[in-house]
């Protein structure tokens, strides 16, 4: 009897042990996948921080303050998502921006989209005469598409250091690359959808 109470206490403390190691293996491999994939996130974000730093908003109402933190003054407050930004600087969750008026300020970054986004001719939308600019089909500058007026917020496709292909609504289309806010002249993009 006592030999039986001896083996089913061996027996469980090795089920006990397996146990054990079991979920030890389990967490130090959850650990170590979060650890990778964290390592992972940060060269990524080293990669396309390297690559561009025009960015845009997240947010339909953005605050812009004085210095990278909740503590300084509002500066002004954008009204309009998907604006391009330039970051200048990021400091502990925190962007410096300029804006197509050469503004800066600070932003915080969970208000700040990777997606790329440019804005028509900036420079002439408090100009009391409309301005447009031509969107072509193709880069070929052959078949007109559109005519965007200044102002107008579109999202960039790709670019090829002299023009860009953007996409209005459901509307694609090539404009000179110096027409637009959002890209910097002679910049190549290519994004994958």
């Amino acid at each position: 009897m006592n030999r039986v109470i001896k083996n089913k206490r061996s027996f469980f403390i090795i089920i006990g042990v397996f146990f054990i190691l079991f979920v030890s293996y389990r967490i130090f491999t959850s650990i170590f996948q979060e650890y990778e994939d964290l390592s992972q996130s940060v060269i990524n974000n080293v990669l396309s921080d390297e690559t561009y730093k025009f960015k845009s908003l997240k947010s339909n109402k953005t605050n812009v303050r004085q210095g990278p933190s909740l503590e300084h003054d509002i500066l002004w407050t954008y009204q309009k998502r998907n604006l391009p930004i330039e970051v200048l600087e990021d400091i502990q969750g925190w962007s410096r921006i300029r804006d197509y008026e050469a503004k800066t300020g600070w932003i915080k970054n969970t208000l700040i989209s990777a997606n790329r986004t440019a804005i028509v001719e900036p420079w002439n939308i408090k100009d009391k005469n409309s301005h447009f600019s031509e969107i072509y089909q193709n880069n070929d500058k052959k078949k007109l598409e559109m005519r965007l007026q200044s102002g107008v917020i579109v999202k960039v496709l790709e670019c090829d250091g002299k023009q860009c292909k953007l996409k209005v609504s459901d509307r694609e289309g090539w404009i000179n690359q110096d027409l637009i806010f959002g890209v910097y002249q002679g910049e190549i993009i290519f994004i994958k959808d």
